[in-house]
């Protein structure tokens, strides 16, 4: 990524962009057909300021509209609702002009009301929005406020990175609004999965016209969409979108061969084989990118350190426990079993294709079970009781559960090698997949007492290029920091030291703007998480998109990457037949 964050943002100060929002497609595109995806799990919810999964942000995605994010084609900052912006007091202050004339699906306007409402909840430590790291800066607010109808203003307590991107989601106020001012509460109750598809307002490409539990999803063109191409036509081209709920990479494959979804990420190289050989039989209209990067985001256990017994709480806060884990995780076995040789090791909390920032001079703990034991003797577990299982003084039996979400054959597969491999030292591992939503309610939902109920968890982040917007995760009040989770949006209880240098590293990524500077300080961060070990990843698996052919408005091969995807804009892919 160039050195582009807040120095190159300034150069685009005063810039204004032509109303509407005009997308650049890759090829002219027309309107009308349906595109095709699968997902593994149900949305959870419809509410942007509940959605901690992907199964619900993937969709939300597609109706709510946000103020910038980056250019697919050159990683530099690009205004979605907002227009332009204009930056003042030495970076401190980001002045957003929106797009008039952009309306809600119900026909009213969207305006500088809802940018500051939503901003207002999503920073709303009771609501607890997985966005809220990004409207607080080392424990100060930023301050957003309404110019006039269509414009904003975002005031920094500090100089903030990537100030000009502003991906957060923007809700309706005249929906949210009412509910908001009764309690939060009835805030988080809106938009759930009961919700009749017609109350759910767009203000994005596209609509919810259904969803049946366990079938579909299924959203139509957005007539009121505020974007056109660039012979000025609207988009999105496509008039449906249909997410098929297909619990099962497998059966996800089957439903691709089959001509009936139009994209697939092949997880290994029998799913890549599979599609070759469909392809070259003449069987299937597809095209098929094998290894042509790394995936982006990151995949790793996670133990529960607010665990209701103490004991096991108290274990998996031991960094010699999460140290003889992750010498018992044979990656190079994963990579052949799991993806058939697909596949890279993964060490560091940031991912891989993130050039700007990853680095791989980090601690590994590699595989070795002899290690493993050593570090587990100096924890107590010197000896095996009959059964072969290691335990202590006392004759506590080293175990605990580990769950995946079912029907993702890669994890469940890297879990069953790791579960393999502790039992060959004696720790006891009771491995099951899971419901995805139900796991991800167990990782995310905390009793009043602050515990949790699982012990151990096999699950993915997706990643990004920015990670300063990954302090959800890093930071102690963070949503998604799932080794020790606060209730409410607070810190948690009890905390370790080495996360409150990661805390502040990540404060200081933030609030960095010279690029040379804010690398060294992330590369200090993935010193520090491999060091500890709070997440203990597992392995990146290979980037290997396909897609039928009868998909226009693609990148071309050799801009396939797995930061951006297979195209440039969900508006501007269009079917060709």
């Amino acid at each position: 990524m160039k050195k582009l964050l807040v120095l190159g943002m300034l150069a685009l100060a005063g810039l204004a962009m032509a109303q509407p929002k005009v997308f650049k497609g890759t090829e002219p595109g027309r309107a009308g057909g349906a595109y095709r995806v699968t997902s593994i799990s149900d949305p959870r919810t419809w509410n942007p300021f509940v959605a901690r999964e992907t199964s619900s942000t993937d969709i939300i995605a597609l109706f709510l509209p946000y103020l910038t994010t980056y250019d697919p084609y050159t990683q530099a900052p690009e205004g979605r609702l907002a227009k332009s912006w204009e930056v003042r007091n030495n970076g401190l202050t980001v002045i957003f002009k929106l797009r008039e004339g952009a309306k809600w699906s119900d026909g009213q306007a969207i305006d500088a009301d809802d940018v500051i409402f939503s901003a207002t909840v999503h920073a709303d430590q009771r609501v607890n929005s997985n966005s809220r790291s990004s409207f607080i800066l080392d424990g100060q607010p930023i301050k957003w406020t309404k110019v006039d109808q269509f414009t904003v203003r975002a005031d920094f307590p500090k100089p903030y990175a990537p100030a000009l991107i502003q991906g957060w989601y923007i809700v309706p106020e005249h929906i949210f609004g009412p509910a908001y001012r009764a309690g939060v509460q009835q805030l988080q109750a809106l938009w759930n999965l009961d919700t009749p598809p017609a109350q759910v307002v767009s203000g994005g490409p596209f609509k919810l016209d259904s969803y049946v539990k366990g079938e579909r999803v299924v959203l139509v063109r957005n007539p009121n969409y505020w974007g056109v191409d660039e012979r000025n036509n609207p988009v999105a081209y496509l008039e449906r979108y249909t997410v098929q709920i297909v619990p099962d990479l497998n059966a996800q494959l089957a439903r691709f061969l089959a001509g009936e979804a139009d994209t697939f990420s092949a997880a290994n190289a029998d799913q890549v084989a599979q599609v070759l050989e469909r392809i070259r039989a003449n069987r299937l209209r597809a095209e098929i990118f094998p290894n042509v990067d790394v995936t982006l985001g990151t995949n790793f256990i996670v133990f529960n350190w607010n665990h209701k017994d103490p004991f096991k709480e108290n274990l998996f806060r031991q960094v010699k426990f999460r140290r003889a884990m992750a010498h018992l995780m044979d990656k190079k076995s994963m990579i052949e079993v799991a993806l058939g040789g697909l596949g890279q090791p993964q060490w560091s909390p940031i991912s891989i294709p993130n050039k700007a920032f990853f680095t791989d001079d980090v601690a590994k703990f590699e595989f070795s079970p002899q290690k493993a034991v050593q570090l587990l003797a100096e924890l107590g577990f010197r000896t095996k009781n009959r059964d072969g299982w290691l335990v202590n003084a006392q004759g506590k039996v080293l175990e605990f559960n580990l769950v995946t979400n079912q029907g993702n054959n890669v994890r469940e597969r890297i879990a069953q090698i790791f579960r393999d491999e502790a039992r060959k030292v004696g720790v006891k591992v009771e491995y099951r997949p899971i419901d995805f939503n139900e796991l991800v309610r167990q990782l995310t939902t905390p009793a009043a007492d602050g515990t949790r109920e699982f012990d151990a968890i096999l699950i993915g982040l997706t990643g990004g290029i920015e990670p300063a917007f990954f302090r959800n995760v890093w930071q102690l009040n963070g949503s998604l920091h799932a080794w020790n989770q606060g209730v409410g949006g607070k810190n948690p209880a009890k905390v370790e030291a080495f996360e409150v240098l990661i805390d502040t590293l990540m404060t200081r990524g933030a609030t960095t703007l010279d690029q040379a500077q804010r690398r060294q300080i992330y590369v200090q961060f993935q010193k520090v998480v491999a060091e500890n070990l709070p997440l203990i990843y597992t392995v990146a698996p290979a980037y290997n998109p396909a897609r039928l052919t009868r998909l226009g408005g693609m990148f071309p091969k050799e801009q396939i990457n797995s930061i951006t995807g297979q195209a440039p804009y969900i508006e501007t892919i269009f079917a060709k037949e």
